[in-house]
């Protein structure tokens, strides 16, 4: 049994970084900005929850915004400058990756010491999650999508 909560599955990483990506092509595009409703069809979502992602993200000066008729969204800076680790920590904040169980009653060596034991693992895991991404720009995302098109066009 998993407990008293249910487990779900966070695709606000997966998601900002998608919109992060539509971004960066509307910028090699020559596109000045998107809107959160284009944004929104890009994703297949709807648009309030493409602008509550968006909060964190312009928050930290990734994402610029404009306001008005024509107002809308663009990168801040170049896509080069931008890590996927700058949008995992902007978006993801403080939440862990895995989150270990603290129901379990204290039994045995394993029962005693494995929240403990878990919690020293979930954080080598983060560290070697963040590191990884921060090693990788949005151009340099979007240039392997690019290369994944060109592929299965093929």
């Amino acid at each position: 049994m998993i407990g008293k909560e249910q487990m779900m599955i966070d695709v606000r990483f997966p998601t900002a970084l998608q919109m992060m990506l539509s971004l960066a092509l509307a910028q090699t595009a020559g596109v000045e900005r998107l809107s959160s409703a284009q944004l929104a069809e890009g994703i297949d979502s709807n648009p309030t929850f493409v602008r509550r992602l968006l909060v964190p993200l312009i928050q930290a000066g990734l994402v610029h915004s404009t306001m008005g008729r024509d107002g809308g969204v663009s990168l801040s800076t170049d896509a080069a400058m931008i890590t996927l680790g700058d949008i995992y920590k902007v978006t993801m904040g403080n939440k862990k990756l895995w989150t270990g169980r603290s129901d379990i009653p204290h039994r045995c060596l394993v029962s005693c010491n494995v929240e403990r034991f878990f919690g020293n693992l979930a954080d080598e895991v983060d560290e070697s999650v963040l590191d990884l991404l921060s090693k990788r720009t949005l151009a340099d995302a979007l240039s392997e999508l690019r290369t994944l098109d060109a592929a299965r066009a093929q």
